[in-house]
């Protein structure tokens, strides 16, 4: 596994830190989200090292991890063994480790975040929902490569592409200002807007 290279506060409360993975051949992208208690949740991390671009020392130590889908294990288990955190799971994969959380519509991190099932897509796959950010945090349904147009998730790569499309459509009912994603870059502001138009594209 490839360990970040960069890292930033991309707004206060919410840091990414980010690694090209020639295995995957894509970019691999963690993010860590404060919650209201003010402790950290970090999601799909990679692996990084303490002094990789400031990032606070809490954010390595965060209260939980949650994996946006089956497919985004990454580091997990290392930073399970050094920093003991409450691991979140979706729905229909295996329990990585013993004692896994299973993520619900009533359970998750933080109990102001929703957590939005997207049906389609990989094993699991999930968006949570921020309200006090305006964010909606992705996994693999949503792609937004650096020097590429938005994207949904290659067909090849989902159980039912037009499930996904349905949930996706469905998860826009609630617009939302900004949206993080585990491949490529965020958005600041419209990524509903910009979603709806993707789906619209994509038929």
């Amino acid at each position: 596994m490839v360990s970040a290279t960069h890292a930033e506060e991309w707004m206060p409360g919410v840091w990414r830190w980010w690694a090209f993975s020639p295995e995957h051949r894509v970019e691999l992208m963690s993010h860590a989200v404060r919650c209201s208690d003010a402790s950290w949740v970090v999601f799909d991390p990679i692996p990084v090292e303490p002094h990789t671009g400031g990032l606070p020392g809490d954010v390595l130590s965060p209260k939980s991890i949650v994996l946006t889908n089956g497919n985004h294990l990454r580091d997990t288990l290392r930073w399970l063994a050094r920093f003991p955190s409450a691991l979140w799971i979706p729905h229909g994969i295996e329990e990585p480790v013993p004692g896994a959380l299973r993520l619900t519509a009533e359970a998750s991190p933080d109990p102001a975040w929703t957590v939005e099932p997207l049906a389609g897509g990989g094993p699991g796959e999930l968006a949570l929902r921020i309200p006090e950010r305006d964010l909606v945090v992705f996994g693999d349904a949503v792609v937004h490569l650096a020097g590429r147009p938005l994207e949904l998730l290659p067909d090849k790569y989902c159980s039912n592409p037009a499930d996904l499309r349905r949930a996706l459509r469905q998860l826009l009912t609630r617009p939302f200002a900004r949206a993080l994603f585990a491949h490529g870059e965020p958005m600041a502001s419209l990524a509903s807007d910009r979603i709806a138009t993707l789906l619209s594209s994509a038929g």
